[in-house]
């Protein structure tokens, strides 16, 4: 037995020891949930391609809509840019990235567009010409194959005005890769640590985060984002 007041580990002092297995145990569960394990499943994406969307077929002319890496990195060529947005969504950094920003032992994340009513979300639509419409399709169908699907819905202007019916790609909720309501935290973290094929996470958000800035488009989910993976890297840098 002991006499100590303290908590310290000796034989017999049993409350000491409960507590920092308890101690141990939050802090493991932590780590779980902000470093990220190996995903099998998200292993190998060669071959796929988005899922189509049928409707895209009615388009006469090709606009597609960029609401992330698109906007600072269209990748194709294209005859005239719109600043606009679509209704019904909002801009997350909800989808898990093996191919680009991260790896399958450490995925990465990117932004996909969530289903809410009350949202919109502003980017730029960018028109296509006609002989290159095949082309840009193919194209964009294989840049987002790791778990996006085409989705066609109308883009409004400065004035709310219809300026097209747009392409653009959606990480839904039922593919693979889609990470069900992380916390800005949780995210953060691996944002400031994840590399893919494409580069640092950190860089997407960051080129992100500038293109908007200047086109004057606001979202307090990438805002925030930016502030919590500075404040992860200035830890990393002091660790």
């Amino acid at each position: 037995m002991t006499t100590s007041p303290g908590l310290s580990i000796i034989p017999g002092n049993y409350p000491s020891l409960v507590i920092l297995l308890l101690i141990l145990k939050d802090t493991l569960a932590m780590n779980s949930v902000r470093t990220t394990s190996h995903h099998p499943e998200l292993d190998d994406w060669s071959g796929r391609v988005a899922v189509a969307c049928p409707e895209l077929k009615t388009l006469k002319t090709l606009w597609v809509f960029g609401y992330g890496s698109l906007m600072w990195k269209t990748g194709f060529a294209f005859e005239e840019m719109k600043r606009c947005y679509v209704k019904g969504y909002k801009r997350r950094f909800w989808q898990a990235s093996t191919d680009h920003r991260g790896t399958p032992k450490f995925p990465g994340r990117v932004v996909t567009l969530v289903p809410d009513e009350k949202c919109t979300t502003w980017g730029c639509a960018f028109r296509v010409a006609n002989k290159d419409r095949d082309y840009v399709i193919r194209y964009l169908d294989e840049r987002e194959k790791g778990g996006y699907s085409q989705t066609v819905e109308t883009a409004y202007g400065m004035d709310d005005e219809e300026v097209a019916r747009v392409l653009f790609y959606v990480g839904t909720k039922e593919n693979k890769a889609y990470v069900h309501e992380p916390s800005d935290e949780d995210t953060a973290y691996i944002i400031a640590r994840a590399v893919g094929p494409s580069g640092a996470n950190v860089d997407y958000l960051m080129h992100l985060f500038n293109f908007m800035s200047k086109k004057e488009i606001e979202d307090p989910h990438v805002t925030k984002l930016v502030a919590l993976v500075k404040k992860q890297q200035t830890e990393l840098k002091d660790s």
